[in-house]
């Protein structure tokens, strides 16, 4: 069993280390929505084409803009796929 200093050196640091991870508007403000959706898709491109990008990703954009809920969509799934490892709060 942990000593009540152990644990209050554990929490202390896990604590630490929370606030050390940025949320998902830090994350993202800089990242245009290019990146961003490179970075989601990217494995799933990558064993799609695997010699690189065939594709423009504005090609992307414009398929999916069709869909007006697509952008509110995208932004919530993209902050789970964050969010599961660990790249934000």
């Amino acid at each position: 069993m942990l000593d009540i200093s152990c644990k209050l050196t554990l929490n202390k640091n896990m604590k630490q280390s929370e606030e050390a991870i940025p949320t998902y508007e830090e994350y993202t403000k800089d990242m245009p929505l290019v990146d961003q959706i490179k970075f989601y898709y990217d494995v799933d491109l990558k064993d799609f084409f695997p010699d690189g990008w065939m594709a423009d990703p504005w090609e992307i954009v414009a398929q999916v803009a069709v869909n007006p809920n697509w952008l509110n969509e995208f932004n919530k799934e993209f902050k789970e796929y964050l969010q599961e490892r660990e790249y934000i709060q």
